[in-house]
């Protein structure tokens, strides 16, 4: 009787760490973040700097038409970029070959 007593204490023993385990949700990564349908996708680069004070000015530089490989804004009548679009994981500049 002892022996079962003890299996069974043994038994729940190890089954609630197992249990607690169970019940922790997966933090997504920020990937899946910002792949997430209707979040607004994040700048890969330090924000620009205004120019002549406007945000607009700075990021439409670019975005307003697709310059430099820049994806096209699809709404370039909102102007307030970073009201929704906030900074993610800044990627280096990628080095031309035979310039320093």
């Amino acid at each position: 009787m002892k022996k079962m007593l003890s299996l069974a204490i043994l038994c729940m023993a190890l089954a609630l760490p197992l249990m607690a385990l169970a019940d922790e949700e997966e933090v997504p990564s920020a990937k899946e973040i910002s792949e997430a349908e209707g979040v607004p996708p994040v700048m890969p680069h330090a924000a620009p700097p205004l120019k002549n004070g406007s945000e607009e000015a700075a990021c439409l530089a670019c975005h307003e038409e697709g310059k430099n490989g820049a994806p096209q804004s699809p709404h370039a009548e909102r102007r307030a970029c970073t009201q929704c679009h906030v900074q993610g994981e800044i990627k280096e500049k990628h080095k031309k070959k035979g310039k320093r």
